[in-house]
């Protein structure tokens, strides 16, 4: 571990990476209870990458997600109460229960919601980037997709642009192996999408998605770097889907060894071994972080199940065209 990063810090980062795995968790729960709305999409294994990237943000960065960013929503100040109830599809949810798991967004923490077309959020975060640019403020913005989303046309234009005008942007691609049902393999004749990068003058970096203090110091110097006007970085997170595409995904399409392999590398359990035995943390100290965060979530979920539904006279509320 750096030396440079305080115990302070760690434990922080350990709660947020706990609280996104024990979200993830009672979402699931909840799911095979037929309490949620909808379908689901796991977001194991993507916790080390929100939380690092939300800790290397200032609070008036700007996240641009896909739909495996929930780790980043909660790191960056969104509550799992309105989370979850908005998932549940319910009035006290972050965006009253009509947006759903697919279009989360709250103003408040600048969270700019993903898109149900993934990839499709790529224009939208350069477009932020440009005003920033325009009213010269010293905020970035953080632009997040899988590797698919790498092979849109989108990626491709917004690179180009993004480079062109030294955007304060930093792109981040979530390499988690897998196009819903596709092996990256399958779909892209390149090993590294930061190779990608170079096509338009734009610097590609690779950090590991399953070491969130790496991932940290990762992020944190592409978001320093294009805050001081050295425009965009390409970060490719690489990392590994935990879980199917969807919940009840059977996965008869990955190797099941491979998904082995990965889960003894699984962050929630190296990095808080690492506490304990590089960083002489307690174990008691990590206990109470996880009966914290354990009654948090029993609290979000009560929350939630006792909130509404929204009405039918709501169905067109915010419908404007």
């Amino acid at each position: 571990m750096s030396k440079n990063i305080t115990k302070e810090f760690k434990l922080d980062l350990y709660e947020k990476l706990y609280l996104s795995r024990r979200f993830e968790d009672e979402l699931q729960g909840l799911f095979a209870d037929n309490k949620v709305v909808g379908w689901i999409h796991s977001n194991k294994g993507h916790e080390a990458i929100g939380v690092s990237l939300a800790m290397a943000m200032n609070e008036n960065d700007y996240l641009v997600p896909h739909h495996r960013d929930r780790p980043a929503f909660l790191a960056k100040g969104l509550s799992a109460k309105s989370i979850l109830a908005e998932i549940m599809g319910k009035t006290t949810g972050v965006c009253g229960g009509l947006g759903g798991e697919l279009h989360i967004m709250d103003v408040e923490t600048k969270i700019y919601g993903p898109t149900g077309v993934l990839g499709s959020n790529m224009p939208i975060a350069l477009g932020i980037a440009y005003v920033n640019k325009l009213e010269g403020n010293n905020n970035v913005v953080i632009c997040n997709f899988g590797e698919g989303g790498s092979n849109r046309g989108s990626f491709h234009e917004a690179m180009n642009m993004a480079a062109l005008w030294s955007l304060p942007i930093v792109f981040v691609c979530e390499n988690n192996r897998f196009v819903e049902f596709t092996p990256v393999h399958l779909h892209m004749n390149v090993e590294d999408v930061a190779g990608r990068a170079a096509g338009y003058g734009v610097e590609g970096v690779i950090t590991d998605g399953f070491n969130p203090i790496e991932s940290y110091h990762t992020f944190k110097k592409a978001i320093d770097k294009a805050r001081s006007g050295e425009g965009p970085t390409l970060v490719e997170a690489k990392t590994y889907r935990l879980d199917g595409h969807y919940e009840g995904d059977p996965m008869k399409y990955r190797d099941n060894k491979e998904k082995i392999e990965w889960e003894k590398r699984d962050p929630l359990i190296v990095f808080r071994a690492e506490l304990v035995n590089d960083s002489g943390i307690e174990e008691l100290e990590i206990e109470a972080i996880e009966n914290r965060v354990n009654q948090h979530m029993e609290e979000a979920i009560e929350f939630a199940l006792k909130s509404e539904h929204p009405k039918a006279s709501d169905t067109f509320k915010n419908v404007y065209a």
